[in-house]
């Protein structure tokens, strides 16, 4: 961040690629340390609207940059139609350097909208750039962790989570740049009962926070991180009112209401937190988090409506409703019913329902005359 700042201050009379895209660079350190006012400020400042055809790098990087503060913001749209039309520049002007951050934010905003198929797509991309010899971020390792756990249980992310938590320079590289890491990190480690890797993720996030106590955003982190570890709800409490961007403060109250909902005494206040949490991850289009902490409500007889599924602009095909277009969708990619419901957070008995109005309105008759008609439809081509 020194070194950016400092950068920044200093003029090229030449105008070299490199000077002209040192202030976008520093927007985005600034991002990953969510110091969102300033970022703000700073990316306001600049000239982002060049379309000249030497400028191309200088455009995708703006958008993509730009998009990415957008979307932490948690004006998710904005963010992802940036990032998208940065993405199509960067990958027509052969500017790799970009391609995993936008790639990143575009799997991430696709998981947190149980539009798995999207997920994946952009998963494979970053798959392609690490063999390329392109990938460079530790932050694409983590998406790609929590798509497998997504699509198949944490026992499919294993192998990656190990990975990542063993090798100290990919999980430093990971906890100074995604805040939500540590915490996912431990919560999967802890399912999959190995407290020895959660517990060197808290070892790690601790020891970040420590060396770099101006942000506060480590800090937030590891404490959300050392919370789960200890089931602590001091530390969770403190690390949902210091976390800088709002959907890692929902993830620390939802953490928090889970622990309180262990005590009977604590019924009113787990209920009034997960609340506190649906209200945010529904403020930031996080679809699939929000139809967890619904279900979550709804055992407490607290029943509140959510949109679970990710979904498209306009009229949705054959008079299908939100719910019925993501089980579709998901049927379509060969998903048992057991997993469709983990991944949409329904009953597998609910998708069974889902699935048949599916069929009545489709006028079908089984899973493979579903995936056939699905997915050559012209709509899902326009």
């Amino acid at each position: 961040m020194q070194y950016a700042t400092a950068a920044v201050g200093i003029r090229c009379k030449e105008r070299h690629d490199f000077c002209e895209l040192t202030p976008f660079w520093h927007v985005a350190l600034l991002t990953k340390a969510r110091d969102l006012e300033a970022a703000w400020r700073a990316i306001n400042s600049l000239d982002t609207g060049s379309g000249e055809s030497e400028s191309r790098s200088r455009a995708a990087t703006a958008l993509i940059i730009r998009g990415e503060l957008l979307f932490t913001m948690g004006r998710v749209d904005e963010g992802l139609a940036e990032v998208s039309a940065g993405l199509r520049i960067a990958e027509c002007c052969d500017a790799r350097s970009l391609l995993p951050t936008g790639y990143v934010v575009m799997a991430l905003a696709a998981l947190r909208r149980a539009d798995m198929r999207t997920c994946l797509q952009y998963v494979d991309k970053l798959t392609g750039e690490a063999l390329l010899g392109y990938f460079g971020q530790a932050a694409g390792a983590w998406v790609t962790a929590q798509a497998a756990e997504a699509r198949g249980g944490v026992d499919r992310a294993a192998g990656l989570i190990a990975g990542i938590v063993t090798n100290q320079l990919v999980l430093r590289q990971l906890l100074v740049s995604g805040p939500a890491a540590a915490s996912w990190l431990v919560r999967a480690a802890r399912k999959l009962g190995a407290h020895d890797l959660a517990a060197a993720t808290v070892t790690a996030a601790s020891a970040a926070s420590a060396e770099q106590p101006g942000f506060s955003v480590m800090r937030g982190a590891a404490l959300h991180a050392a919370g789960l570890l200890e089931d602590d709800p001091g530390k969770l409490t403190e690390a949902a009112n210091i976390y800088p961007d709002r959907w890692c403060g929902a993830s620390a109250r939802e953490d928090l209401a889970g622990l309180l909902a262990k005590r009977r005494s604590e019924r009113k206040n787990a209920i009034r937190i997960y609340e506190s949490a649906l209200c945010a991850y529904t403020a930031v289009g996080a679809a699939r988090d929000a139809s967890r902490v619904a279900n979550k409500l709804r055992e407490f007889g607290v029943r509140r409506g959510v949109i679970r599924a990710a979904e498209r602009e306009g009229e949705l095909p054959h008079g299908l409703t939100n719910t019925e277009f993501a089980v579709a969708e998901l049927v379509s990619q060969g998903h048992t019913n057991n997993e469709v419901g983990r991944q949409l957070f329904i009953s597998r008995h609910t998708v069974a329902f889902h699935l048949k109005k599916v069929y009545q309105k489709m006028s079908l008759a089984s899973r493979v005359e579903l995936a056939a008609s699905w997915n050559s439809a012209e709509w899902r081509h326009e």
